[in-house]
């Protein structure tokens, strides 16, 4: 952790606060642009022989195309946007509070440089960026907030590590088409494997461990009053709250589920 902080202090001119939503906001400009202007798509597209020739801003421009597009019935066209929009201000709030102005903006960074080396490897038009950029942040939300509940269609509420493992699945059946999708598909994705594996094998043997203490603690004899779980933050216990369920974070602090909420 010393090191880490360190490298903070060290690296801190490259954080860029609020980088997700300003992202989100880049969409929505775009999204009114090409509202009014559709032929403007092409103009964002990734295009190797463009970028040779001087165009130099569709090195990034493909990933400021929204998730969303202006097609079909303009009024569920914006609607969509609108619910993409605020969830990725959601995504960003989340993600800046687990890690930090500086860690975010590195994932950000580090994927957009992903995107753009697959870009370069499969040398194909890519007019559809932004859409792989919010993947990510997606998989990166739903690891660090598995709780956080969205309303599939308006009515149905899904846990989001669902929706996660849904996104997981869909990527995974995507990069099997061609050795192209493979990599256009897997490739933005290896910050966030870099990040996550580490972190769910952590969480694997953390949860070997509590099985393993709760197998050895059922077996004994117990004072009256005492418990297995106890929350670090509130204080709380199976005894006092048994409709609580508990969890052991990366930071080896065990905490309720009200307070990972």
């Amino acid at each position: 952790m010393p090191l880490l902080n360190s490298l903070e202090l060290k690296f801190r001119w490259i954080a860029f606060p609020g980088l997700i939503r300003g992202i989100g906001i880049i969409h929505l400009f775009v999204f009114v642009l090409l509202v009014l202007l559709p032929a403007a798509k092409s103009s964002f597209a990734f295009n190797t022989q463009a970028i040779a020739a001087g165009e130099y801003w569709r090195l990034i421009s493909f990933a400021a195309v929204p998730p969303v597009e202006p097609q079909g019935s303009l009024l569920f066209a914006t609607l969509f946007m609108y619910i993409a929009f605020r969830i990725t201000v959601m995504f960003g709030n989340g993600i800046e509070e687990a890690w930090g102005a500086l860690r975010a903006s590195i994932y950000v960074y580090s994927t957009l440089a992903c995107m753009i080396l697959s870009q370069f490897l499969v040398k194909s038009e890519n007019p559809y960026g932004g859409i792989t950029l919010y993947g990510q942040l997606f998989f990166a939300f739903a690891t660090l907030f598995p709780r956080v509940e969205f309303l599939l269609f308006f009515i149905l509420p899904i846990k989001v590590w669902v929706l996660g493992i849904i996104g997981g699945v869909l990527m995974l059946f995507l990069a099997f088409q061609s050795p192209e999708d493979a990599v256009l598909q897997l490739l933005p994705a290896l910050p966030y494997l870099l990040w996550a594996c580490p972190r769910l094998l952590k969480w694997y043997v953390a949860r070997g461990q509590t099985m393993a203490r709760r197998a050895k603690f059922q077996q004994g004899v117990l004072p009256e009053g005492e418990a297995f779980h106890h929350c670090a933050q509130c204080g709380a216990t199976d005894s006092s709250h048994p409709e609580r369920e508990f969890r052991v974070t990366e930071e080896d602090q065990e905490l309720c589920s009200k307070c990972l909420d």
